[in-house]
């Protein structure tokens, strides 16, 4: 893929924000259905993906308008189920506005006890970990999931172990886990990986790129009325974007947690 890395080429801005607001409506528009279709998944996503990794093409009043939103439905819809719409939206207007506040769905519903919403809260959280903090709250929820065999925790170790915060204090807190609860095949390989500081398996990685592809395919294939002249300067360079999710620790099938003395080496 070196060809994406020194590629010359760029993508128009507009293209990005139009499909933006396109995928809003369609979102909206399909709001009501239940169950909740793959596609407001996949929509959703793509306005996290452009948040994330290409936020100078977001609208800014498309930004306004999904925190309108996202404040409304959570006032009006007080059940499990119905948290299962925000979660992307949340996790897009939290890339814009570095705002944890926009996160509460997930962290309130961490350690949740439905395996199939818990899963699905804990990947929508995968495009902004590296950005994302554990605090008291949120490493406590941790806790108690590891504490519950059943659970299937590795997804949020993963998370924890990309997310922001003191390295020694991880590696204390993964070394008490082990130590006190009886986990799982997968929780127990993540940690002792981690805890070696050796590659753990990213269970992340297939449903990023799955979801990536969706979003490739829109912006590859989004309609334009412009002739080729009009669209120059065509704006983000893709090189630029290609190194962001390269870079991205979740786009790989291994992460590790890295040592202080690693961090120093490497400057």
């Amino acid at each position: 893929m070196s060809e994406f890395a020194s590629s010359s080429l760029s993508i128009d801005l507009s293209r990005i924000a139009a499909i933006c607001e396109e995928e809003w409506q369609l979102f909206l528009d399909d709001i009501g259905i239940d169950p909740i279709p793959e596609r407001q998944d996949l929509r959703a996503f793509f306005l996290n993906w452009v948040a994330v990794f290409v936020p100078e093409g977001f609208p800014s009043s498309l930004t306004s308008r999904m925190a309108a939103w996202m404040e409304e439905h959570q006032a009006t819809d007080e059940t499990v189920w119905g948290f299962a719409k925000p979660p992307l939206i949340g996790a897009a207007l939290f890339a814009l506005t570095d705002s944890p506040y926009w996160l509460r769905v997930q962290i309130r519903n961490f350690d949740y006890g439905g395996s199939q919403l818990r899963s699905f809260l804990h990947n929508t959280l995968a495009l902004v970990a590296p950005r994302l903090s554990f605090d008291s709250e949120l490493t406590a929820r941790l806790d108690y999931g590891l504490k519950v065999p059943y659970f299937m925790m590795d997804t949020p170790l993963v998370l924890y172990a990309v997310s922001k915060g003191d390295t020694e204090l991880k590696l204390a807190n993964l070394k008490k886990w082990r130590e006190s609860y009886f986990m799982n095949s997968a929780e127990e390989e993540t940690v002792d990986r981690l805890l070696k500081g050796d590659p753990a398996r990213n269970p992340l990685q297939s449903w990023l790129l799955r979801n990536s592809s969706y979003t490739a395919l829109r912006i590859g294939c989004y309609r334009s009325s412009a002739s080729a002249e009009a669209m120059l300067p065509l704006g983000a360079a893709l090189s630029g974007i290609w190194k962001s999710i390269d870079q991205h620790p979740l786009f790989s099938a291994y992460v590790r947690l890295n040592r202080p003395a690693e961090r120093n080496s490497n400057g």
